[in-house]
């Protein structure tokens, strides 16, 4: 292979990666709901790229259970059902346990991002808060650890319930005041009281996405 043709791989990888991460964020963000059909042509239009970067992204989407193809090759979005991201949530929790279970003791530094990071969601909404709150628990569950992608991968699976629990200032305030009282019990060592907040945490995001799913049942058979 020549070195001109080895230099194309590189920006045609990325290129398909760039396209993944928009494509992703689109349908995560519900700016492509459940259900919408994906033309490749159609997404090559919008991102301004081949088929070729397209269909490797979709490939990848259709690995995670974000799109499906129909027989006809034409990909579909697909969303967890309500049981499905109850589940999700679950699982959460369970690995935010097992991320604090096998913590060790939180070096100063961390402990000082930590409050930070936590003080500058007070004043922070909308994407900026999520994005620091991804960063806060990727932080107490060790930033190099798998559990850590995994918590990650979850929390964009749900992002859209997560974003619907913090637009008020109520929810956010809820979320920073729980995470300080997460803080201070790493803080001073005492995991056992960590591992009992976090699941106060996640169960306090789990209660408002279900009164969110009981309601919009409701109102779909009202309809």
């Amino acid at each position: 292979m020549s070195d001109a043709a080895k230099s194309s791989l590189v920006p045609r990888a990325s290129l398909a990666d760039a396209v993944y991460e928009r494509l992703r964020e689109d349908i995560v963000r519900d700016v492509l709901p459940d259900g919408s059909s994906l033309s490749q042509v159609y997404l090559a239009e919008r991102y301004g790229v081949s088929r070729i970067p397209v269909r490797e992204a979709l490939r990848r989407l259709q690995a995670e259970s974000l799109v499906k193809a129909t027989p006809y090759h034409q990909f579909v979005v697909t969303k967890p059902t309500g049981d499905q991201i109850l589940e999700l949530v679950d699982i959460r929790m369970t690995l935010e346990d097992l991320a604090l279970e096998k913590r060790g003791s939180v070096p100063d530094a961390v402990i000082a991002e930590l409050r930070a990071i936590n003080d500058q969601m007070k004043a922070a909404h909308g994407e900026e808060f999520l994005a620091l709150d991804r960063r806060l628990h990727q932080l107490v569950a060790g930033p190099e650890t798998m559990v850590a992608e995994m918590i990650s991968d979850l929390r964009t699976r749900i992002h859209m319930h997560l974003a619907n629990m913090v637009t008020d200032a109520p929810g956010r305030s809820t979320a920073t005041d729980e995470h300080e009282r997460l803080i201070d019990a790493l803080a001073s060592g005492d995991m056992d009281a960590a591992r009992a907040v976090m699941r106060e945490h996640v169960t306090t995001s789990r209660d408002f996405i279900v009164k969110r799913l009981e309601a919009s049942s409701v109102r779909a058979e009202q309809a």
